[in-house]
């Protein structure tokens, strides 16, 4: 159910590649691009109409805490683990080299040994550390594995009716706190006060899974489905690419993720469904999680390649040179991801769900 969603999640990875991408086309770059950082906020929301769909009814059914954690941390742990094992040898190397004279900077400001502790642990992203460190993509892991805690904590309590008002009040009060009291002038809060943004976009998430019983888009005909859904991707092209006007564009843009996932989630859906079901992009939103943890690793040693090897600065303006650069890198990227999905992250997921309740099928 839902797999176009998985869909979804696929492109937005590709669109936080592009956007970490070291080769330019100019600067600065066209504004869809620059602002695709807010893609990772579509990651929550997607999360908690996920979450809300898959664990709602089991938590207040009965399921058990100790179960529900391990189930959430074999879907995020195993990969993040391996992914920070990956980085150790390269900071090491490119220390090594630093220290020899062979250019860069010191790795160990940032990477040190305190900081692979909180990685390690999984609570990097929750405001204790000064900066991005080790694989920089995943403090939105930490932050999203808290997110399940708070999620579990208010569905045994504030939220056991499962009320459609509460997430929605939940996601306006920590938005409020966000751009009233935080005050940023974007929304790419990570290290520091990323767990506030996560949790913002991840009841939003589950707010638009609630809408759906309050009435629901599969009735709609293909055809206003189809106009639905053109619409759905021009305004989260129009707002992420106006998020640089404010705080009030950045809402719009969230609030247009939110009607994609409505959009999306329709049994039928319309044309854009159909290309998104097309087997390569099922196959990238199925490697998505791959995608977003891996590909930072793989463009930092492409990018040292070009500047220590090749003599290039990767971050300068290359024009049209870009596109096929950042293309031939992308699909790098989604070929590693394809084996650390089927090597790592489903074999480790599967285990997990294996020894937590048996051979039987579990969401996750």
């Amino acid at each position: 159910m839902f797999t176009r969603l998985e869909s979804l999640r696929g492109l937005a990875a590709v669109m936080v590649v592009i956007y970490h991408s070291p080769f330019y086309f100019q600067h600065p770059s066209v504004p869809l691009i620059n602002n695709s950082y807010l893609f990772v906020d579509l990651f929550f929301v997607l999360s908690g109409f996920v979450m809300a769909y898959a664990y709602g009814d089991k938590i207040t059914g009965g399921l058990g805490f100790g179960q529900y954690v391990a189930l959430r941390l074999g879907r995020l742990y195993p990969l993040h683990l391996f992914t920070l094992m990956l980085w150790v040898p390269y900071i090491l190397i490119k220390q090594y080299l630093y220290e020899g004279g062979f250019g860069g900077t010191s790795q160990l400001d940032e990477n040190n040994l305190y900081t692979f502790t909180t990685n390690l642990l999984l609570i990097h992203g929750m405001g204790i550390n000064d900066s991005l460190s080790w694989n920089h993509p995943s403090w939105s892991i930490s932050t999203e594995f808290f997110a399940y805690i708070v999620f579990f904590a208010t569905a045994i309590t504030i939220d056991r009716a499962q009320r459609l008002w509460i997430p929605l009040a939940l996601s306006v009060g920590l938005y409020s706190v966000i751009f009233l009291v935080i005050q940023p002038h974007e929304l790419d809060l990570t290290y520091d006060h990323g767990f506030i943004r996560c949790l913002a976009a991840f009841y939003i998430g589950v707010f638009t899974y609630r809408l759906r019983s309050h009435g629901t888009l599969d009735s709609l005909s293909f055809r206003t489905l189809s106009v639905m859904e053109v619409l759905t991707v021009v305004a989260i092209i129009v707002t992420v690419s106006a998020a640089d006007l404010g705080h009030g564009a950045i809402v719009l843009a969230i609030v247009s993720f939110a009607l994609s996932v409505s959009v999306f989630a329709t049994r039928n859906g319309g044309a854009i469904s159909h290309l998104m079901d097309v087997d390569l992009v099922r196959k990238i939103g199925v490697w998505s999680f791959s995608i977003y943890m891996t590909h930072r690793l793989i463009q930092f040693g492409v990018s040292n390649v070009f500047e220590f090897v090749l003599g290039i600065d990767p971050k300068s303006a290359m024009g049209w040179l870009s596109i096929p650069l950042n293309l031939i890198m992308l699909v790098g990227i989604i070929w590693f991801s394809r084996y650390t999905y089927e090597w790592v992250e489903k074999p480790c997921r599967d285990w997990v769900k294996n020894r937590v309740q048996g051979r039987q099928p579990v969401a996750t």
